[in-house]
């Protein structure tokens, strides 16, 4: 009988028991390979760890049952599975480092907005290089390719693709200087050009900025690096603003700056220190020009302080008599009428009990800056649970006040609603409705502010109101009705004292 023949039966039962001892040996990592998962999946859900250290920890078990593994298998099997387990080992190796280094920046990075942290240019810079360091490694170890001699001889090539992605290139490198030097993070508002915005993230390419129009605005890095950026947050988030006022000239510079410095003390938003100040900006042949300069803390908050900044200084304009200039080519073609400009109800407002007291002048001032309204039947003129910091005086016609679809009240002239919310500044605690066509006076909180600066006994009649109010909770038995008097009386007195 041949040799060969005899050979190969002999050579399938020793062929059969290595493929038996590899298989449970392969069959046992895997399975300790999925316990390890399984548990390291439960520990995250249930909030012991996070996902990048769960992900750390299972490549690393996994790497280490690999290594295990080929020193277990036979010598023959070892060599022959030479090639998969290398590339097996490369694959562990990179999955291992990512979920280190998003473990590192976890702990070390700042989160978002959102609570979230966000993606780092440094963070996807090390994973590029340790995935270069393993290509090149892996390249060397499997197909004995040097990549040092491989990107010399390609360097035409290299020349033509930097030439190509010049742009994206720049972007990328003006992206890793802006990591580095950090002109701003994530949450700062910048302006840029002509955009202000918050920064959002940081990308290779891009820098988002989400504008105050809730727009998201994508900067090119390398135009972010060549612009001039202002950040609005350095040093820190306190900001000089300052408005500029017209005047009359025949108006004391003395009577204008009080009036605006007045003003700047009660805006809601102007930080008390550094303590705001108006100044003399410039004399013009129509009018002078002030400049009401304040601090606010937050860039955001601009427009809403500088709203109510201008609308106080109105307010005080007003009350003190000071008129804005009018255009300087204003051509008024007919005689001035003396009864223009009286403002209507008058007589409806001198029958109000809170009023009471007020000179002819006085009632005439408070109509002044207010507004009258007209109403039609069944229109909602206030709704319950709103914010609101007006009360209307109603001068003609009738509205209902209903609570949960029951009316309550009626309302005719001379009667005021909304008082609460103006006062207290507590929510609208009840659905106003027109029954008839109704004409009101609405004023709001800086109006009364001015009557009452004018007139504190008038302080005495609020409490009497609160006190009512009270009186009424409690004959329905409303739960902590017996201080109510008292809390509501300290909103006021927060509010306008």
């Amino acid at each position: 009988m041949p040799t060969a023949a005899v050979s190969l039966p002999a050579a399938l039962p020793e062929l059969g028991r290595m493929t038996i001892g590899v298989g449970w040996r392969l069959g046992a990592a895997v399975a300790v390979f999925l316990a390890i998962t399984a548990l390291l999946r439960l520990l995250w859900r249930r909030g012991v760890i996070s996902r990048p250290l769960g992900g750390l920890v299972k490549w690393l078990c996994g790497l280490a049952l690999l290594w295990g593994l080929s020193w277990l298998l036979p010598a023959k099997a070892a060599a022959s599975g030479e090639t998969t387990m290398t590339v097996a080992a490369l694959v562990m190796i990179w999955l291992a480092a990512c979920h280190g280094v998003d473990f590192v920046y976890t702990h070390l990075a700042p989160s978002r907005g959102t609570g979230r942290p966000g993606r780092h240019i440094l963070q996807d810079l090390l994973k590029f290089c340790i995935l270069a360091v393993l290509v090149g490694w892996g390249l060397r170890q499997l197909l004995d390719i040097q990549l040092g001699s491989l990107l010399t001889s390609s360097a035409i090539l290299t020349a033509v693709i930097g030439l190509s992605m010049q742009d994206t290139i720049g972007s990328l490198f003006s992206g890793l200087l802006l990591q580095v030097e950090k002109p701003f993070v994530e949450g700062d508002w910048i302006k840029l050009g002509d955009v202000e915005g918050r920064v959002t993230e940081v990308t290779w390419r891009y820098t988002k900025v989400m504008t105050l129009a809730a727009s998201e605005v994508f900067l090119p890095n390398n135009a972010v690096a060549k612009e001039r950026l202002v950040n609005y947050n350095r040093p820190d988030s306190t900001l000089c603003q300052i408005v500029y006022v017209p005047a009359p000239p025949d108006a004391p510079p003395v009577k204008v700056k009080s009036a605006i410095q007045m003003a700047l003390t009660r805006a809601e938003g102007v930080l008390k220190n550094p303590p705001p100040r108006a100044r003399l900006h410039e004399i013009q042949a129509d009018r002078v020009m002030y400049a009401a300069v304040y601090y606010i803390r937050g860039f955001h908050t601009r427009f809403n302080t500088a709203d109510a900044v201008l609308s106080t200084i109105w307010y005080q304009f007003v009350e003190r008599g000071i008129e804005i200039p009018p255009p300087a080519r204003r051509v008024i073609m007919d005689a001035p009428d003396p009864d223009r400009g009286h403002p209507e109800g008058l007589a409806a407002l001198s029958e109000v009990e809170l009023l009471s007291g007020l000179t002819d002048a006085e009632m005439e001032m408070l109509a002044r800056v207010s507004v009258i309204r007209q109403f039609s039947p069944d229109q909602t003129i206030v709704a319950k649970g709103e914010q609101g910091t007006t009360m209307c005086f109603i001068l003609s016609g009738l509205v209902a006040v209903v609570i949960d679809g029951k009316e309550v009240a009626r309302l005719a002239a001379g009667q005021i609603f909304g008082e609460m919310a103006l006062l207290t500044g507590e929510p609208r605690q009840a659905d106003v409705r027109a029954v008839e066509p109704t004409r009101g006076l609405e004023v709001d909180r800086e109006g009364f502010r001015m009557v009452l600066a004018r007139h504190p006994e008038i302080i005495d009649r609020v409490r009497a109101i609160f006190a009512a109010r009270a009186a009424a909770n409690r004959s329905a038995q409303a739960p902590g009705a017996p201080d109510e008097a008292t809390t509501l009386f300290a909103r006021f007195c927060k509010l306008f004292l």
